[in-house]
């Protein structure tokens, strides 16, 4: 269900996509614009703070992974940059549901000087120096094709590296001194080396929309005395995923009040149930999430004690409303996660906190968003705050607004629905939902 994506906040892949992994950069304060001429290209100048966020790729096929669609995220923020890549099954839109293989790769960046600022061929150097790379296959065949030492992946450069560990949806540090081919390693993706390169931002149209587009230097094309690109790639661009921008209030929506989720089995986890609520109050949304140990009978057991209760606090920003009166009618919603905290219950306190004592990074599947996260004293019945966890930050994606959307319909027996967008389809160019969740929230009068 929806709650375990967007308002869990799991940009999964997402997030990561979101996951990461798919929240809004920030787009809120514009640096002056270099005055065009006729049907030259607008450019804007490069600095740390028009470079802060997201930027995602278009879904195309991959020139890393022979067979395979890709798209990228790079995420900018002061001296850091964090690039998400997503591989998914030929031809399938880049659907979720169809990812085979995540890759992260961390690294420090130096801006230089600006090269023929205001042309079309206008450019900024910039030096990168890849500190991390971690992987994580996410199916059984990419797992045992990882697990195979004599399988290269076609001469890409994401393989096993020797590993034979590999498990499925589960991170690997590839870049650690305990790889086998760390050197491997080292030289194919240039660890703790400096890259040479440059880049673009531009504005165009998509859709109606200006957007601001970051183009890189062209790979394996001439260079200068440095090994740095001369020109710019134009098959490799990524556009800045913009933030919602509020024009009305939850209540003028008929978001304001509380929302239900039925009880229902916990994505990726057949052992466990959930049931969750969305509470709506102001510009502020409380969502309470219960988990629960899977029996025979569903109902019984989401009525029965919690293993663990899960609340998080998000500030929502309500946007536009997408095809008025259509049956594709739609509205648009920012939400950003500003705390999380986990409470275990006494009942269960025994099982769970051992879960939890043992529940690090990279021992816990990436589609689950809510364990230890490295924590090891955890109490009974007691909220802990995991907002400060920097694994939490990045997987919950605290601090940074997530696209959404979301629609409100009357049931038959005159209820009210709730569906927020999909986790498991496909998402625009801002990294937001382009379908719904197939089960909604119930809405429940006072």
């Amino acid at each position: 269900m929806k709650v375990n994506h967007t308002l869990q906040l799991a940009t999964f892949f997402i997030s990561m996509f979101m996951l990461t992994a798919c929240g809004g950069g920030g787009d809120s304060t514009e640096p002056n614009l270099v005055t065009p001429r006729v049907n030259q290209l607008v450019t804007i100048p490069v600095t740390s703070q028009s470079l802060e966020g997201s930027w995602s790729t278009s879904c195309s096929a991959s020139k890393s992974l022979t067979g395979y669609d890709e798209q990228q995220i790079f995420n900018f923020k002061g001296d850091k940059l964090t690039t998400n890549k997503f591989f998914y099954v030929q031809n399938t839109n880049c659907k979720h549901s169809a990812e085979v293989l995540r890759a992260r790769i961390t690294a420090g960046i130096e801006l230089g000087k600006s090269v023929n600022p205001g042309t079309d061929t206008g450019h900024t150097k910039i030096d990168i120096q890849r500190t991390k790379v971690i992987l994580a296959a996410m199916n059984s065949t990419v797992t045992n094709l990882f697990n195979n030492a004599d399988h290269t992946s076609n001469e890409s450069i994401y393989n096993g590296y020797g590993n034979t560990g590999w498990k499925a949806l589960f991170w690997k540090n590839i870049s650690n001194v305990e790889t086998p081919d760390i050197t491997a390693v080292r030289t194919n993706f240039k660890i703790d080396k400096t890259e040479h390169d440059i880049l673009q931002i531009s504005k165009k149209m998509v859709d109606g929309t200006t957007h601001k587009v970051l183009k890189l230097g062209i790979k394996g094309g001439n260079v200068d005395s440095d090994s740095r690109p001369i020109s710019l790639a134009g098959s490799i661009t990524a556009t800045l995923q913009k933030k919602t921008i509020e024009t009305q209030t939850a209540q003028a929506a008929g978001l304001t009040g509380q929302w239900k989720y039925a009880c229902t089995m916990v994505k990726n986890d057949q052992t466990r149930l959930q049931t969750s609520t969305l509470d709506f109050e102001g510009n502020k949304l409380t969502t309470t999430i219960y988990f629960y140990d899977h029996n025979d009978n569903q109902k019984q057991a989401c009525s029965y004690y919690p293993l663990y209760q899960v609340e998080i606090e998000a500030d929502i920003v309500l946007g536009k409303v997408i095809n008025a009166g259509e049956v594709n009618e739609h509205t648009q919603i920012g939400i950003k996660t500003t705390k999380v905290q986990i409470k275990l219950d006494p009942t269960f306190y025994t099982f769970t906190s051992n879960e939890f004592n043992k529940g690090d990074f990279y021992n816990t599947p990436i589609p689950y968003l809510y364990y230890g996260y490295g924590q090891t004293d955890w109490q009974k019945d007691k909220w802990k705050d995991i907002s400060s966890a920097p694994d939490a930050i990045e997987k919950l994606n605290i601090g940074t607004q997530v696209p959404d959307i979301f629609k409100i319909s009357t049931a038959t027996d005159g209820s009210k629905e709730l569906k927020m967008g999909y986790s498991e389809g496909s998402y625009d160019i801002n990294g937001r939902a382009i379908a719904f969740e197939p089960k909604g929230a119930v809405f429940q009068p006072k």
